[in-house]
């Protein structure tokens, strides 16, 4: 009875964090152009926020002290802390909850892209290998899981050179593998655009550039996307592919396909780019 009322009081506690994070984003988004151009309304959103996570935050850690070994609310806390910036305390939660419970995938999970964001960020690489690991024994525990196989491959993507040192091959089979990882993710999730899109996009990383593989990979993130914006984002990176295949005069045609505003400037840099090429030197 004890246990089954500790998972209900865990179960509200998530039901909160859900609620108080939706409502976030939807300040966020509904604010944002005043947010970015005025810093005193910056500020007070801020302190908003933080007065609306203040009570969540205590929930976690009041359940904690009565739940040490609950690895689920460990992992839970961990992902709330990121949204509070609490770099270190969210990779404490996670390393705790792993000492309790060490085939957590989701926890493995968190703390790689965790690390994988802060090497970004600080442009630092110091832990990028325990991310490595982590994801490693993630996929061994549960390899049927496509969030863990996506978050394997952009990892290896965004950290060749790392990865090459790591596994003791070149960069270029680093991006081959992370093309694997990605299709293995997209066999058990065939529908998801950013699984499709991030696939076509390591193609760029190859030497020599495969230009139809690439091309292929576009058309077919093309086929699952939902959205004008993701359409415009597939006819785009096509354009690239051409550009980076050195096709210049196909260029255009998938740059006219757009139909939106948001990737226009990058549209409009890559017309310039290939007018320049297509230029006939005079004599």
């Amino acid at each position: 009875m004890v246990a089954a009322d500790a998972e209900k009081e865990f179960a509200q506690i998530l039901q909160a964090d859900n609620i108080a994070i939706t409502q976030i984003t939807s300040w966020i988004h509904n604010n944002l152009e005043r947010i970015q151009e005025n810093e005193t309304e910056r500020d007070a959103l801020a302190l908003r926020i933080r007065d609306r996570l203040s009570p969540i935050r205590q929930q976690y850690t009041n359940f904690l002290k009565r739940h040490p070994n609950h690895a689920q609310a460990r992992v839970a806390y961990g992902s709330f802390l990121t949204h509070i910036d609490h770099r270190q305390g969210a990779i404490d939660q996670w390393k705790m909850a792993l000492k309790t419970d060490p085939k957590n995938a989701a926890a493995l999970n968190n703390l790689a892209i965790h690390l994988g964001t802060i090497a970004l960020q600080s442009r630092q690489t110091t832990g990028i290998q325990e991310a490595f690991r982590a994801l490693d024994k993630a996929i061994q525990l549960n390899p049927k899981e496509p969030l863990y196989r996506h978050n394997y491959a952009t990892l290896l993507c965004s950290f060749r050179k790392p990865a090459a040192r790591h596994y003791k091959i070149k960069p270029q089979q680093i991006t081959q593998k992370a093309i694997g990882e990605y299709d293995a993710a997209i066999k058990l999730s065939p529908k998801r655009f950013e699984y499709a899109a991030d696939r076509a996009e390591a193609f760029l990383e190859l030497a020599p550039f495969p230009h139809a593989e690439a091309i292929l990979a576009w058309q077919l993130a093309l086929e699952i996307a939902e959205t004008p914006d993701e359409r415009d984002w597939a006819h785009l990176q096509t354009a690239i592919a051409h550009y980076k295949g050195k096709k210049w005069k196909q260029v255009e045609g998938s740059l006219k396909l757009m139909t939106g505003e948001h990737h226009q400037s990058l549209a409009s840099q890559l017309r310039r780019a290939t007018e320049a090429k297509l230029v006939v030197p005079k004599p």
